[in-house]
């Protein structure tokens, strides 16, 4: 990252826009379904305001031109002056992809932005906003060096003053005020008045009331009015509470967006309400009150215009003029002094103006505390990663210590065992912690499906619902950033080869339109996507027909049909029949297979036909650590995961029987479960286990049926460091990852429903022995 701290903001900028855009589209496809309201609609306002105003800070003019218009539609939206139709949304949804498109050119990891497309949607945004398409000026972007008020010297000709001839006239410092000619034609024009109520967070944001109040006397006369009466007694005072509420009136013909232009970035965290004024407008000497004090600040030194003029006048000879206060408060004079000049009205304190009661939507009591948002920093993910990998091998420190200690025959009583003890689950605390730093909630991979889901069902000509569910489910971040690409493919599936279109669904007694459905939940210990469809299920003749004539199997192979439901997987395998956008290049589901096995997941499917498909994703929930039972077969140490153990026992031979005399299963609480010896299916040894001394766990497969695992021994439970077998190795079935023990050694963690699956595959002969 760079050193520059403009630089360090302005990527701290982009990564706000990345969450904005996330909650922007999330909101405007609320509002699609219809599940929105006025808040649904405040937030798309403020997510783009966001934008438009973070942009302007860094001079990106395109970007601000576009979210100028954008903002301003959803202005007119929230104000209900325009409805929230059909047409409005899918103009929105269009213009938020342009908005992407203009953050990812200013951010320079994008292409440029299509200046016909952006121009095309610029005037659909201005005919839905003003009902045609207006020449909208870009909105300005404040340079940073421009002064912050904006004000503008006013000379004063003090010979028409009776003053002498020659002296000059007196450049007085900025005072902000309009002119008596801009106060004087205000008297008959319409005006505004502004009630405005500061929440904490707006101090807390480090503004300013009185720089508000100064920007509005720029825009004309104004008549401000402070209501301190929320004001709670000094023993009951929160200081970083808000209890005050101003009312300005200003006169003059100002348009309301240049008031609300005032309040652009303090809109959030008031209560604001502009209404225009009605009837005779305020007289001049009551428009220019003095600004309230809203600091302890000292006030800063009055100016001494008599001490000036007499400077100025010192080589002519003349009388000194009469003094002028230009602060509201009048200053007594050492000497009586002559006759008043005719500026006297405008120098004099302004009459007292009688306080006027709030607007009724913002009563003059104090305000209940606002809820305190959470507390976030930015970490770079390369950081948090290292820490993870630190606290693995804190963990594998661990057990190697342990081990040694158990190795050494002290007493579990000691000081020295205790106290391992005590590390062990600080190092657990710590792990959990660290881990729960990475989880994250699949959502932000499921609310980009919407709008995947409505192109392509645009693209194909078929009606098409999305349903999701389980969004707030957690994962590791590293699974969740690569779930989004086999999501999306198994979706354009589904709709493209899974659902009819609405004449065929029509003629099956099926509603018109055709339903996805999109799920994550928890089972087993591990995260499960499902994505299913209502539609006419796999044409398992067709497929097979499409393996043979491509070779993948051959004619006379005997298949089940979940067998042959699993041939889509085969790379190469395609049932398109022609290349379109949406499928047919010949790149199928052997992509999402291998995305899913390299996370340490599989995929399955089941198909009814005429009912429709259910492909179902399995991973882990975390990429680095796992409690496993470690056990020994065939003299190799293997891993098995704690969360799918349901019980563990040692066999008898009379539980043990044979379904069609070569599959062994073993009766468990009054029901037979299939038994897999782990050895033999693993290829550690040709001979079956003996039972004599065996262990058989019952584990739980994530399609919540039961298997029985035969192994040698149980060592003990651990907590592993998970390492990737594919990444230095290759996939190997039946094994989901590897770890390092406490004597430095590797042993495999076992993927239980491949291995039970294996084990059903491989016949499990009447082999199993009693040791004699």
């Amino acid at each position: 990252m760079s050193d520059d701290p403009f630089e360090t903001i302005k990527v701290t900028f982009f990564q706000e826009c990345s969450e904005l855009l996330g909650d922007l589209e999330a909101n405007l496809l609320a509002l699609e379904t219809g599940d929105g309201d006025i808040e649904t609609i405040n937030a798309v306002f403020r997510a783009v305001h966001s934008v438009k105003g973070g942009a302007g800070a860094f001079g990106l003019e395109d970007l601000v031109r576009f979210a100028h218009v954008f903002e301003t539609l959803m202005d007119e939206l929230r104000s209900g002056r325009k409805d929230c139709d059909d047409v409005t949304i899918k103009t929105l949804l269009r213009a938020s992809d342009v908005l992407a498109d203009h953050i990812a050119a200013a951010q320079g990891t994008g292409a440029p932005v299509d200046a016909a497309r952006s121009a095309g949607l610029v005037a659909e945004l201005e005919v839905l906003t003003h009902g045609q398409a207006a020449s909208v000026a870009p909105a300005p972007v404040v340079a940073a060096d421009e002064d912050d008020f904006g004000f503008t010297p006013l000379t004063l000709d003090l010979a028409d003053f009776g003053a002498p001839a020659g002296l000059p006239s007196l450049d007085l410092p900025p005072l902000g005020l309009p002119s008596l000619e801009t106060a004087s034609a205000a008297v008959a024009t319409a005006g505004w008045r502004i009630v405005f109520r500061p929440h904490p967070r707006l101090y807390a944001s480090a503004n300013d009331v009185s720089l508000l109040l100064r920007e509005l006397a720029r825009l004309g006369p104004t008549s401000v009015e402070l209501d301190d009466s929320g004001l709670p007694s000094l023993d009951a005072l929160d200081a970083e509470d808000a209890h005050l509420i101003w009312t300005i009136e200003l006169s003059g013909d100002v348009a309301e967006a240049a008031v609300r232009d005032v309040f652009d970035f303090v809109e959030m965290d008031c209560d604001l309400s502009i209404t225009a004024l009605g009837g005779a407008q305020p007289a001049v000497e009551a428009s220019l009150p003095p600004l309230p004090v809203l600091d302890a600040r000292p006030a800063e030194p009055e100016i001494d215009i008599a001490a000036l003029l007499a400077k100025a006048a010192a080589p002519v000879e003349a009388p000194a003029p009469a003094p002028v206060v230009a602060a509201p408060a009048p200053v007594a004079p050492a000497a009586p002094p002559p006759a008043p000049a005719p500026v006297a009205p405008v120098a004099a304190a302004p009459k007292p103006v009688a306080p006027a009661a709030p607007a009724p939507t913002l009563a003059a009591t104090p305000s209940a505390p606002a809820a305190v948002a959470p507390v976030t920093i930015r970490v770079d993910l390369d950081r948090v990663d290292r820490l993870i990998n630190v606290v693995g091998e804190l963990v594998i420190q661990q057990a190697m210590l342990a081990q040694r200690v158990m190795e050494s025959g002290l007493a579990r009583s000691s000081d020295i065992a205790l106290g391992l003890e005590d590390l062990e689950l600080l190092t657990r605390d710590i792990q959990d912690s660290v881990m729960a730093i990475r989880a994250q909630p699949v959502k932000s991979v499921f609310q980009r499906m919407p709008r995947l889901v409505r192109e392509v069902a645009d693209m194909t000509g078929k009606r098409v619902r999305l349903v999701t569910s389980g969004e707030d489910t957690e994962v590791d971040k590293t699974v969740v950033e690569r779930l989004a690409e086999p999501i999306t493919h198994m979706l354009r599936n589904a709709i493209d080869h899974g659902l009819e279109n609405a004449e065929e669904r029509e003629a099956a007694g099926k509603p018109a339109e055709g339903t996805v459905r999109l799920a994550a939940l928890h089972r087993s210990g591990r995260i499960v996507i499902e994505i299913a469809d209502d539609g006419k299920g796999i044409n398992r003749p067709r497929v097979r027909g499409i393996a043979v004539a491509r070779g993948l199997i051959a004619e006379d192979a005997v298949l089940t049909d979940d067998e042959v439901d699993n041939l889509i997987f085969l790379p190469g395998f395609s049932t398109a029949e022609t290349v379109t956008d949406v499928s047919g290049r010949g790149v199928g589901m052997d992509v999402v297979k291998r995305s899913i096995q390299a996370l340490g997941g599989r995929i399955s499917i089941s198909s009814v036909p005429g009912k429709g498909s259910t492909f179902t994703l399995s991973l882990p929930l975390t990429l680095a650590v796992l409690d496993g039972m470690v056990v020994s077969a065939a003299d190799q140490t293997l891993v098995a995961p704690l969360s799918a153990i349901v019980e563990s026992l040692t066999p008898r031979v009379e539980d043990i029987h044979y379904v069609g005399g070569h599959d062994a299963v073993i009766r468990f609480r009054e029901e037979f479960v299939p038994l897999v010896d782990v050895g033999r299916v693993m290829g550690f040894r040709d001979d079956a286990t003996p039972l004599a001394g065996g262990v058989v766990m019952i584990v739980e497969t994530e399609a919540g049926s039961r298997a029985a695992l035969l192994v040698d021994a149980i060592n003990g439970q651990r907590q592993v460091v998970i390492k990737s077998l594919e990444t230095h190795y290759r996939h190997v079935d039946g094994v989901s990852a590897a770890t390092i023990l406490g004597d430095g050694s590797v042993a495999l963690i076992l993927d239980i429903d491949a291995l039970v699956i294996a084990g059903r595959r491989k016949s499990n002969r009447p082999e199993l022995k009693m040791a004699s």
